[in-house]
């Protein structure tokens, strides 16, 4: 689903960009071939939402909008700040967003589980907000059961930890964990505008 660095700039372009991009035209990540219920994946489906995650315009946007972030903060610093470390840049910002979007999707296969977001069928607003900040952590399997999204999560610590790797030389677990717990907010908050004022793409 969404990943994102630490710093303030980038934490701001990526919310506001999901916030603009969930509202209705482009469909968030693992959003095409929903249907009205779970259903068995096959791989042709599978492999149409990762294709359409990887080429979306939310997936470019996002990327930019990172490396974006970044550039104003001089991060990492050894890069500078010219066209070239800005090209630089987008294209870590880039090469994360595809690592994170097949390992998720192949985790997924994997271990046979639907990470395809849904909106809750309930009425209440405590129980839709509820619903809203949950889905980035649930997964169901082929029986319709709720299970730990472990594709998301192991995804995007995975594509942080391994970003930090080749900006800064060396690996950096605090760094890749908050990056994870930014990403996974932006998730939060954009499931949420999609929960109460978005278009639903399928209920729960």
């Amino acid at each position: 689903m969404v990943r994102a660095r630490t710093s303030v700039h980038s934490v701001l372009l990526a919310a506001l960009g999901m916030l603009l991009l969930g509202g209705g035209a482009v469909p968030p990540r693992t959003a095409v071939a929903q249907t009205a219920g779970p259903d068995r994946l096959g791989a042709d489906a599978r492999w149409t939402a990762l294709r359409s995650d990887v080429l979306s315009p939310g997936s470019f946007f996002r990327s930019v909008g990172s490396a974006t972030g970044a550039h104003l903060d001089d991060d990492p610093d050894a890069w500078g700040q010219t066209v070239g470390g800005y090209a630089a840049r987008v294209g870590s910002s880039t090469g994360e967003s595809v690592l994170q979007t097949g390992t998720m999707h192949g985790l997924a296969a994997a271990l046979h589980l639907d990470i395809r977001p849904r909106l809750g069928r309930h009425s209440g607003t405590g129980a839709r907000l509820r619903h809203a900040v949950l889905s980035p952590f649930v997964a169901r399997t082929p029986t319709d059961a709720r299970v730990p999204n472990v594709p998301n999560v192991a995804a995007t610590y995975g594509g942080a930890l391994a970003q930090a790797r080749w900006e800064q030389g060396r690996w950096m677990p605090g760094r890749a964990l908050r990056s994870t717990g930014v990403s996974l907010g932006i998730d939060i908050a954009v499931n949420i505008f999609r929960e109460f004022l978005g278009t639903p793409l399928s209920r729960d």
